[in-house]
């Protein structure tokens, strides 16, 4: 499920407890969101739960939706970003880099 549908569910659920008189405050409905997503996120949504800034729910899914979009991009470029930091920082290394006396 993408994030933009997980943040559809849950905020739909958030109004289904709001509409029989239990709303969910914006602090909960963000940890819920954190809790909830996948481990292709893991790093992300820690960075996230450490900050001392509190992100609002909106503010959170445009957060997600720009980390999704780099995930895919990553994992589209079938590589992570070690591995291509692994690739660059070995350049020039074969035969005959380096060689002036």
């Amino acid at each position: 499920m993408n994030i933009s549908d997980y943040s559809t569910k849950v905020k739909n659920l958030a109004d289904v407890f709001a509409s029989i008189g239990a709303p969910v405050d914006d602090e909960n409905l963000v940890a819920v969101t954190l809790n909830g997503i996948g481990r292709d996120y893991s790093q992300f949504r820690i960075s996230i739960a450490v900050r001392e800034t509190f992100f609002d729910f909106q503010d959170l899914i445009t957060l997600f939706i720009s980390e999704e979009m780099r995930v895919v991009s990553t994992s589209s470029n079938g590589g992570s970003q070690e591995s291509v930091f692994y690739s660059n920082s070995n350049r020039d290394r074969g035969r005959g880099a380096n060689t002036s006396f």
